[in-house]
């Protein structure tokens, strides 16, 4: 769904967030945390995983909703994952720089589908660079079509083909996450205060009312 809602955060942050939705029963006091790389400090026992509404924690859950520091990508080494537990369904998206202070929109974000009965979500990483496909076969002058020639290499745009499961960890930057679960569904927005490449991310979140379309405001009015 593209339609989004105004969710304007000011200088009252440290006390609450107000949305066009009630607040009633969420978390309103900001919190911080530092999460370390998994892949850097593998077996150490430090905190990378975080459940928005229990805390950070060194050890794979169920309910666990974001994880710092499990893929290097290439030269990218600091990426955000979502849950990859059985029936959960949440999506993360990077909004862009922004302080707490600013006026941001926060979109409604689309759960991933129910998978089927036996049905296991396929996760694609592919750091090399090729996009795989070949172009479409030209025309001769007499309008006959010239065969598809394909390539004895891979083609390859440089850029590394991610999985939306995961996104790429930024300074500054504020993310929302859709959290869906067998029982649970709801919204957090985390910001990143600091970031030590490949090694360790400091985060603050608050929990959020679901953001409330365009088309859905005009019709309560």
């Amino acid at each position: 769904m593209k339609s989004a809602a105004l969710v304007f955060i000011g200088s009252i942050l440290l006390s609450g967030l107000s949305a066009a939705s009630s607040v009633s029963g969420q978390q309103l006091e900001a919190s911080t945390v530092t999460l370390y790389s998994v892949n850097k400090h593998h077996g150490e026992g430090l905190k990378s995983w975080l459940n928005f509404k229990t805390g950070p924690t060194a050890l794979l859950r169920a309910s666990c909703d974001l994880r710092y520091g499990a893929l290097y990508a290439g030269d990218d080494l600091d990426w955000f994952e979502s849950s990859t537990a059985e029936g959960n369904r949440s999506v993360l998206k990077d909004l862009g720089a922004y302080a707490w202070t600013a006026k941001f929109q926060v979109p409604l974000v689309e759960p991933l589908p129910k998978l089927k009965p036996g049905e296991r979500r396929q996760v694609t990483i592919d750091t090399s660079g090729a996009d795989g496909a070949d172009g479409a076969p030209g025309k001769n002058a007499d309008g006959t079509m010239q065969p598809q020639r394909i390539s004895s290499r891979p083609k390859n745009d440089g850029k590394p083909k991610i999985d939306p499961l995961f996104v790429k960890a930024i300074a500054g930057h504020v993310y929302v996450i859709h959290v869906v679960d067998d029982s649970r569904d709801f919204y957090a927005l985390f910001r990143v205060e600091a970031l030590e490449r490949g090694d360790n991310c400091t985060v603050s979140w608050k929990l959020i009312p679901e953001p409330v379309s365009q088309s859905t405001k005009s019709a309560l009015r």
